[in-house]
């Protein structure tokens, strides 16, 4: 997984690309664009830098006009994506990140106190019946429309997500 971080060429740079220790995981290049010259830095193989992505996502926030891409995909917003990457980082503590998962969406359930329940939906960034798509819960990726429920969700590059093996 790789993330990229947009950022205004303005001298605005977050405090982790100072760091000796994130020089060899993080890249730093301008790009002009539509808009003007931005900053990217990205960030390979975000797995093995999960604390250093988080807190790079954490400080550009503080920066106006800072977006992100997961993959190529951009990003709505860094504070949805560092929710997403945060709980992905919980789930690396798990001995089974499929019921971590399943742990977090009961919890939603019952802070929304939603009576859906049927609900199987296997991650809590994506339901089916909360983004009020479909009517049959989701046991897996497996779905087209729960793969397209990923994508809406900005989770689908999540490696916890099952997926139907290739063939």
């Amino acid at each position: 997984m790789t993330i990229a971080v947009y950022l205004p060429d303005d001298g605005s740079v977050p405090q982790p690309l100072g760091e000796a220790s994130a020089q060899h995981a993080l890249t730093h290049c301008i790009q002009d664009s539509g808009s003007g010259r931005v900053q990217v830095v990205t960030l390979a193989n975000v797995s093995q830098h999960i604390d250093l992505a988080l807190q790079l996502i954490g400080e550009s926030v503080r920066i106006a006009g800072s977006w992100a891409t997961v993959n190529g995909q951009r990003m709505s917003s860094l504070v949805a994506l560092w929710n997403r990457l945060d709980c992905y980082r919980q789930s690396l503590d798990a001995s089974d990140p499929q019921v971590f998962c399943a742990s977090k969406v009961v919890m939603l359930r019952a802070a929304l106190n939603c009576g859906v329940e049927s609900c199987a939906a296997p991650c809590q960034f994506l339901c089916r019946e909360c983004t009020l798509i479909g009517i049959h819960p989701p046991t897996a990726i497996v779905q087209p429309e729960t793969q397209v429920l990923a994508v809406l969700g900005e989770i689908d590059w999540c490696p916890n997500l099952r997926r139907p093996p290739h063939r």
